[in-house]
């Protein structure tokens, strides 16, 4: 009976542990329909600091013919990004490449983590207006 017992717990353990690994690894899925608009950071991380963002300082409209500009407060650039996987690839007219990776993506909430290739790193969430 004791050894039934522990194979059912063994059993259970690897159910639970399957079913937490799979939500854990789901890609956020981006298409241009979900992602054009303009997108109000409320909320960034630089370096482990947090900080919540007062509208209108960091934001970032998509357009759906292709071109982009990001405000990051008194900073804006602007250019065109191609959407690959769950990640929006923008480059300026610098050229400097930004990189937003939706790691969460519900309606008009997101969770967006920034690079460029500056060597600029930040994670957003971000509102859709």
């Amino acid at each position: 009976m004791k050894k039934l017992f522990g194979v059912m717990l063994l059993f259970a353990a690897m159910i639970v542990s399957f079913s937490s690994c799979s939500k854990d690894d789901e890609e956020v899925f981006v298409t241009a329909e979900k992602v054009v608009g303009t997108w109000n950071v409320i909320w960034a991380e630089q370096d482990g600091e947090s900080v919540d963002v007062p509208e209108g300082y960091i934001y970032m409209t998509l357009k759906s013919d292709g071109s982009y500009k990001t405000v990051m407060f008194s900073d804006y650039y602007i250019g065109k990004y191609k959407i690959e996987g769950n990640t929006v690839i923008g480059t300026t007219l610098d050229p400097i490449t930004e990189y937003y990776k939706f790691t969460s993506l519900d309606g008009d909430i997101a969770n967006i983590d920034y690079s460029n290739s500056i060597g600029e790193q930040y994670k957003f969430r971000a509102v859709k207006r």
